[in-house]
């Protein structure tokens, strides 16, 4: 899949992974890129997305992806009304919140999935609309189980397996949207440094010195790999695929055959 001339909408693209991610769609020739975050976009960020693509129109707008009627509101009555159609949606906003698993698991997975649902809907062939991809920016804390971060994991090993389960041919077959789920290992972000400073402390306190031996052995990556492993991903990955980008390296997952189904 080309991205040249393509609509892309990003949420959670103000800053960090989702920032880089706007990057490399933009330098792929992305031609109109709506962000959506519960943060400005600032102007240097701005500026710096104008120059990946100075033929691109770049929108914004504020929109809480957890919050379900003022997301389906902007989707419908905004983006969808300025973009007409769009070819490629990337679910990128994500939290750590300890002491709030509601709150985790409504922006991670559930904002995610209502998203992702009614994009799918817009985008279907069998509605009139053109097919493309939706990625899912999951984490590698959605594959293996990470002992002092247990409710993000489980935020993270929802969207792989809802990633996943939209991503099959008799979905495929009917709306031409194929489905992508990117898990990013360590990555520097203000989510990342805040953890390793203990501004943000993990979700089970007496595990501190597991997530202190995690920071010393595994080094952090740019954003930058994210958003090169979400381009790689679309033009090279195969609907229902899980992408791992960690320590620099991107590569598809393997999964074992199904046991049960």
């Amino acid at each position: 899949m080309s991205l040249k001339n393509q609509n892309a909408v990003v949420f959670g693209g103000s800053n960090g992974i989702g920032l880089a991610i706007c990057q490399s769609l933009l330098k792929e020739g992305v031609q109109k890129l709506y962000i959506l975050d519960v943060q400005d976009l600032a102007e240097s960020s701005r500026v710096l997305l104008e120059g990946c693509n100075g033929e691109a129109k770049v929108l914004f707008k504020h929109c809480d992806i957890a919050n379900r009627a003022l997301l389906l509101e902007i989707l419908k009555d905004d983006v969808f009304q300025t973009l007409g159609t769009i070819d490629i949606l990337v679910n990128s906003a994500g939290i750590a919140t300890v002491g709030l698993p509601d709150k985790t698991i409504n922006v991670n997975l559930i904002g995610l999935i209502n998203s992702s649902l009614f994009c799918l809907d817009q985008m279907s062939r069998a509605k009139g609309g053109k097919g493309g991809v939706i990625v899912n920016v999951a984490s590698v804390a959605g594959l293996e189980p990470i002992p002092f971060i247990p409710i993000y994991s489980a935020s993270k090993h929802g969207v792989v397996g809802f990633t996943r389960s939209l991503g099959v041919p008799q979905i495929y077959d009917r709306t031409g949207v194929k489905f992508i789920a990117i898990c990013p290992g360590a990555t520097k972000t203000k989510l990342f440094e805040s953890q390793r400073s203990r501004q943000v402390l993990v979700e089970i306190d007496f595990l501190q010195e597991m997530f202190d031996d995690y920071v010393q052995r595994f080094k952090a990556q740019s954003p930058d790999v994210v958003g090169q492993c979400v381009v790689q991903a679309i033009a090279e990955g195969e609907n229902g695929s899980a992408w791992i980008c960690n320590e620099g390296v991107i590569m598809p997952h393997v999964f074992s055959e199904s046991q049960f189904l």
